[in-house]
């Protein structure tokens, strides 16, 4: 009853961690369908073209057919790693038996230089990668392997599993497959090796770093020789042909490389991997493993959103030791929080920009060469305090909307309340300005916005009531990373949230206000297709009316005025086309944002520490303003001159610049400014 009750249990076991194996253990994928490609829109045609193609499990692979192979590296393989391959049907029962008398007991039954596994075997651990190898989990993972290699045989003739094997074996560094270690050792076909040349390819696999030619040749030869005497033993070799192959050198080609050539990808490609994993995840509901798999190995067709020329004026931009933050990378010195020890630090940055229909066109997620692919995105997977970027999200459109206020309308710069200080215990008024005390006078809100007063900014937050800026930016903006600690005056209209907003999250949130209110699901691809062209996932893009068309076209005239008079008035806008948008720094001066939009495109740039420290540079000209401003001119240079959307139902009229009303006659202060019919000033009486 005991064994009924295990044989059924590991049956179920089975059948679950397997049921994916169709993707896995398919040989006619394998050979086919290996390396997926993404494509992007060329702007010049309107056709997609290729982006790139992803780099197979890290691995320079060249597939032959069987029959191109030469005899001598299958008789190596077969001779070296399972003399019976052509006789047993998947697994080698004895020498299973044998391997676990000689992993769980003193008694070593075979010599070291043979394993357990037969050659089914290891294919089905290159082709899974499922690497478990001590106590119950290596116990299992045997289970699987063994199962799995019955199924490979039942499904699969000799000659394919074993082209399938040649072609997937590792042999040091980023190569695998006999193709590619012919071609790098000895710069020939693999047709055309030797049976020196075939028994060192073969010995490479045992431990491709402690064999490996270049590195360790001394040990590369011995095990040669060992491969050599295989091979000899099982009939293989005559002993003249033994004598010669075991007399020669490695016989390395002169020139030879590792094949060490640099595939790092873009952040943008990073982004792409990330989001259809995440996506295959959810909507099939497979592993992480299972899903990386399938991205890297399947022969996907990703079709991206990314705009090639704006990609590149950001990773010039990034890249270039002469790049708005490289100029300003002053290097400091911080303690790291696992160690203790102190490492010095330079300042990080990160920029996306999405076009109006959502589709992110271009991203960097740091500052300096990219070397490794899928590290930190910052524009992606970082979440920053964001300062006064947020007024305009949490405060101003929502009063505007709601019509509590309006352009121009006229609020006491003053203090809101008084609050404890974390200090000292005492209290104290609250907020200061980032320029300092309030100036105690009447300020119209469009002049709030450009000069970035944090006490008008708090005050409409109020009228719009904490609690509704919270949902607003939550739930019909998709912050994702807002908690209830955030219901406050304080992160709802200065920033200071607990986690803070990712740029791509922002970008996505100002977007609206040069989209005629409508939010937008930011998304970098648009369909995946597998390998035999059909639609696997498709990006689910949501639209809304965050706020009517007239509040964005109003709220877009007063962002104007940041980049003309106010904040960003040092950098101004791109060359060419029309500019708006918002500084925002924290109180601490930990990070430094801009968000900027032009008629194409909405951007969001960040700038600081990762290790969350100060910034103490001095600079003329806002950084990450200034980038905006580089990228945009590079990325519209050859694009037709557009302006941003307008709408009939805003009404432009003059208005007095100290009272904030309509402007009368005798107003000597008189600025243009943008109102709805039924959301007008009064005239200005004091004029």
């Amino acid at each position: 009853m005991i064994g009924s009750v295990a044989a059924v249990a590991l049956a179920a076991y089975l059948v679950d961690v397997t049921k994916d194996d169709d993707r896995y253990l398919n040989l006619t994928n394998v050979k086919y369908n290996q390396s997926s490609r993404l494509f992007h829109i060329d702007p010049a045609t309107g056709e997609y073209v290729e982006t790139v193609t992803l780099q197979n499990d890290t691995e320079t692979r060249t597939w032959v057919d069987l029959d191109e192979i030469s005899p001598h590296i299958i008789n190596a393989y077969v001779a070296t790693e399972d003399q019976n391959f052509y006789n047993h049907k998947g697994v080698n029962i004895k020498r299973t038996i044998a391997a676990m008398i000689n992993e769980y007991t003193p008694i070593k039954l075979f010599s070291s230089r043979q394993g357990a596994s037969t050659i089914t075997q290891q294919l089905v651990k290159n082709l899974v990668d499922d690497r478990a190898v001590s106590g119950l989990d290596g116990a299992l993972r045997k289970v699987r392997e063994i199962f799995r290699a019955f199924t490979l045989e039942k499904n699969y003739s000799k000659d394919m599993i074993m082209e399938a094997y040649l072609n997937k074996i590792s042999l040091s560094g980023m190569l695998a497959g006999v193709q590619a270690g012919a071609e790098v050792y000895f710069d020939k076909d693999v047709s055309e090796v030797t049976p020196a040349e075939a028994a060192m390819i073969a010995g490479i696999t045992k431990n491709p770093t402690e064999y490996n030619p270049f590195l360790n040749p001394e040990n590369c030869l011995e095990r040669r020789n060992d491969v050599l005497y295989f091979m000899f033993n099982n009939g293989y070799l005559t002993q003249a042909e033994y004598d010669e192959a075991i007399a020669s050198d490695l016989g390395l080609a002169e020139k030879h490389t590792m094949q060490q050539t640099s595939n790092i990808n873009s952040y943008f490609t990073d982004m792409v991997i990330d989001q259809v994993i995440n996506d295959l995840m959810e909507e099939y509901d497979y592993s992480r493993e299972t899903a990386t798999h399938m991205l890297y190995n399947e022969g996907l067709r990703i079709y991206t959103t990314m705009n090639p020329v704006v990609q590149a004026a950001m990773e010039e931009e990034f890249a270039d030791e002469s790049g708005t933050f490289s100029q300003y990378a002053k290097e400091a010195v911080v303690k790291d929080k696992s160690t203790g020890e102190e490492k010095t630090v330079t300042p990080q940055a990160a920029m996306v920009s999405i076009d109006y229909d959502g589709r992110v066109v271009g991203v960097v997620g740091g500052v300096g060469e990219k070397t490794t692919n899928r590290s930190l995105n910052r524009a992606v997977d970082s979440a920053r305090p964001v300062g006064s970027t947020m007024k305009p999200i949490g405060a101003y459109a929502l009063g505007i909307d709601y019509g509590y206020i309006h352009y121009s309308y006229g609020m006491e710069d003053s203090y809101f309340k008084q609050i404890e200080d974390e200090e000292t215990g005492e209290m104290k008024d609250w907020p200061r300005n980032y320029s300092g005390e309030p100036s105690d006078t009447i300020v119209p809100v469009v002049t709030a916005i450009a000069k970035s007063l944090n006490t008008i900014a708090v005050k409409t937050v109020d009228m719009v009531g904490v609690k509704n800026s919270y949902s607003f930016v939550k739930d019909t903006l998709h912050v994702s990373t807002l908690s209830e600690g955030d219901i406050s005056h304080a992160p709802m209209a200065l920033g200071a949230m607990s986690w803070g907003i990712s740029p791509l999250e922002m970008a996505a949130a100002y977007a609206m206000f040069g989209n005629e209110g409508v939010y937008t699901t930011p998304h970098c691809y648009t369909t995946v297709e597998d390998a035999e062209g059909d639609v696997i996932l498709e990006t689910n893009v949501t639209t809304v009316q965050a706020i009517s068309p007239e509040t964005a076209y109003i709220m877009n005239r007063a962002l104007k005025q940041v980049v003309t008079s106010g904040t960003a008035a040092a950098v101004g806008g791109p060359a060419r086309m029309e500019g708006i948008g918002k500084t925002g720094t924290t109180s601490d001066d930990k990070d430094h944002w801009f968000i900027g939009l032009t008629p194409y495109y909405c951007s969001a740039g960040w700038w600081g520490y990762d290790d969350q420290i100060p910034l103490t540079v001095n600079y003329s000209k806002h950084p990450p303003t200034q980038a905006w401003k580089n990228v945009m001119t590079k990325s519209q240079a050859d694009l037709p001159y557009k302006e941003f959307p307008t709408t009939e139902g805003v009404i432009a009229m003059n208005f007095c610049g100290d009272t904030g009303d309509l402007a009368g006659e005798a107003c000597p202060n008189q600025q243009l400014g943008y109102y709805t019919q039924d959301n007008l000033p009064s005239i200005c009486l004091v004029h």
